[in-house]
């Protein structure tokens, strides 16, 4: 299992094949505003329920966030997150389908371990 994410460790929390095993199951692309790798962003992975509140590491609690999103979002719940975006415009419906849709699937970590060997 992934070590316990402890205060400004940067990436090294989670193995960098599941790291990219949950990125493929995402769609290289935020769950948050959808934009993509191709459209120059940085990924990050966010915590649907933070460790602090008693998340967890599983790709279950993991979603690929651009970097704009993960520093909004900061700390906030799902739902505090979800009201920001809703006062801001957005309509939050898609976004929490795509959540709810995205974090059933399974991850493949054939497909994490293939993506980092391709990396080296």
């Amino acid at each position: 299992t992934d070590m316990a994410r402890t205060r400004n460790q940067g990436s090294k929390w989670i193995r960098p094949a599941k790291r990219l095993a949950i990125y493929s199951r995402d769609g290289f692309a935020c769950a948050f505003c959808s934009r993509g790798v191709e459209e120059g962003i940085f990924l990050t992975l966010d915590h649907l329920l933070a460790c602090e509140l008693g998340g967890s590491n599983d790709a279950t609690n993991l979603v690929t966030c651009c970097r704009s999103c993960n520093s909004s979002k900061q700390d906030l719940t799902m739902r505090d997150w979800m009201m920001v975006l809703r006062d801001g415009g957005t309509d939050t419906t898609k976004i929490a389908s795509r959540i709810r849709r995205t974090t059933r699937k399974p991850i493949d970590m054939e497909e994490g371990r293939r993506l980092l060997a391709a990396r080296k």
